[in-house]
């Protein structure tokens, strides 16, 4: 089965994408191509991860300006001509689009040509480019109850499949991951990250809290700043004798989970996927700049499965953080109800289904 993904643009759009691709090469004969930009995170992620990947030209809309606007809507058509010409060398049996402004000039393209398509949202609040392509679509898959109680999907297309997850993040061996991270086995571990660049807003509140921390008996940190605020994390944490493992990144995050007791982070859609299939307690700072409050929506949901606490970016002080943190090590080791998701298989027989049809 020949399958183009189309979309990305950030990791919670790609992620996904790349969820799917990995189940879809499971299986004789398949063959996988990625349509994006050379703007977005595909272009970065996907040549590494050894997925083939065309670009396209493609703009912004949501949060633009006027001008940014109207270039965008101007490149629109040349953005189609390239998508309909990948597709016709290409020659998919079906198309995905997992969100992200690339996804949309694919997926028009794909309808005219009378090719299955299927809208992948991973978020709980569909993005623009989804809710565009979601009414054309053959099949909206969703990963979270509630995501289509806004209507945006004709309710006859749309299938809850459960979060998409990459591979194997959800079987980190704990006692392994303590001790190849540097950490103590029997302390109570926060984990704090904020994606790949890291979150400001959440580094500078834990430098803050960790003189608060002091005195709390057998605490360490697991923290992942990004590469700007990595010394004066480390430093902060050094100041206040606070045990701590600081990282400008962390690639085994199966691993990172599995040695964390408290995750402290961001609520894109990837990270909120996997904090739902890890089972792992959660303190959520939202991103507020995210198109469409999309991350206050991820966060919320968690929150209503009881498996999260959401503190806003402008509630966040280091006093705060320093209750909350104190709270659950008091508490104990915890471990929260965990999401079963067969997400990636699902789709890969709704892929079938539409070819079956077609």
């Amino acid at each position: 089965m020949k399958v183009l993904i189309a979309g990305g643009g950030t990791g919670g759009h790609l992620y996904p994408g790349i969820a799917i691709a990995r189940e879809l090469l499971r299986h004789a004969g398949s063959e996988v191509l990625f349509v994006g930009t050379e703007q977005g995170i595909e272009s970065r992620v996907l040549p590494k991860e050894n997925l083939p990947v065309r670009y396209i030209t493609a703009g912004k809309l949501k949060g633009m300006g006027v001008g940014a606007i109207v270039k965008t809507m101007v490149l629109l058509p040349l953005g189609m001509f390239q998508s309909a010409r990948l597709l016709g060398a290409f020659r998919p049996q079906v198309v995905i689009g997992v969100g992200g402004y690339a996804s949309a000039p694919v997926a028009f393209a794909a309808w005219l040509l009378r090719i299955p398509l299927i809208v992948v949202e991973p978020n709980s609040y569909a993005g623009l480019a989804n809710r565009l392509i979601g009414r054309i679509a053959d099949s909206v898959v969703l990963s979270f109850p509630g995501t289509n109680e806004q209507g945006f999907f004709p309710a006859a297309k749309a299938v809850v499949t459960g979060p998409l997850v990459r591979d194997g993040i959800d079987k980190g061996l704990r006692e392994k991951a303590l001790t190849e991270f540097g950490l103590s086995h029997d302390r109570f571990t926060v984990l704090v990250f904020g994606g790949s660049g890291g979150a400001h807003a959440i580094n500078s509140a834990m430098k803050e809290a960790a003189g608060s921390l002091q005195g709390v008996k057998g605490l360490q940190v697991l923290h992942q700043t990004g590469e700007k605020d990595v010394e004066e994390v480390k430093a902060g944490y050094g100041n206040a004798a606070v045990a701590a493992v600081v990282l400008p990144y962390i690639y085994d995050m199966a691993g990172a989970y599995a040695a964390a007791d408290l995750v402290i982070c961001r609520s894109g859609a990837t990270t909120v996927a996997e904090l739902a299939v890890c089972g792992k307690p959660s303190v959520l700072v939202p991103y507020p700049f995210a198109a469409d409050n999309h991350q206050e929506y991820n966060a919320r949901t968690l929150a209503a499965r009881g498996t999260a606490e959401v503190v806003l970016q402008k509630e966040l002080t280091a006093d705060a953080l320093a209750r909350i943190i104190r709270k659950h090590a008091e508490a104990g080791r915890a471990q929260a109800p965990r999401m079963e998701t067969q997400a990636a298989a699902e789709i890969v027989r709704i892929c079938k289904k539409h070819v079956q049809k077609d």
